[in-house]
């Protein structure tokens, strides 16, 4: 019984002895580099009008002058550069009885400058423009329809400068 203490008592210190000299300690400071970085680039430029605009009804007659409603549409510029904008509109459709104006100028088949801003921020740029709707000479009772086709612009220095 003896032996057995004592082999197991021998045993038992190598054990220790060799599980100590295994053991690393660690440093009491780490230190690490992490390199950051990002880039900025070039974002969208969009134009949204809204899609539909109801001027109501009117009973017939030999001027039909609907009033004004106003369209609102966003320009959103992540472009970098805040230098203006201009939007234009026409008519994709035509009828010599209709007068469809924005703001002052009246549409037609052909695109014409509606709204000329000469600064605009990074972001949203909202507002609104005003529609002016007139037919004459309708004889009949009937649905009237018009489409309006938006383009953008973006401005120039040379541009905002003249």
């Amino acid at each position: 019984m003896k032996k057995m203490i004592l082999s197991a008592v021998l045993c038992g210190g190598v054990l220790v002895a060799s599980s100590s000299m295994l053991t690393v300690h660690a440093d009491d400071t780490l230190t690490g580099t992490t390199a950051v970085s990002s880039e900025v680039v070039k974002g969208d430029v969009t134009l949204k009008v809204d899609a539909a605009t109801d001027f109501g009804q009117k009973a017939l007659s030999a001027v039909e002058d609907f009033g004004t409603k106003d369209i609102n549409y966003t320009v959103t510029d992540y472009s970098g550069d805040v230098k203006g904008f201009t939007i234009s509109a026409k008519l994709t459709d035509t009828d010599a009885k209709r007068s469809l104006k924005i703001g002052e100028v009246e549409l037609s088949d052909t695109a014409a400058p509606v709204v000329t801003k000469t600064a605009d921020v990074v972001g949203e740029n909202t507002d609104k423009v005003s529609a002016a709707l007139k037919y004459t000479g309708v004889d009949k009772v009937q649905k009237l329809t018009s489409s309006i086709e938006w383009s953008l612009t973006k401005g120039t220095t040379l541009q905002i400068a003249e």
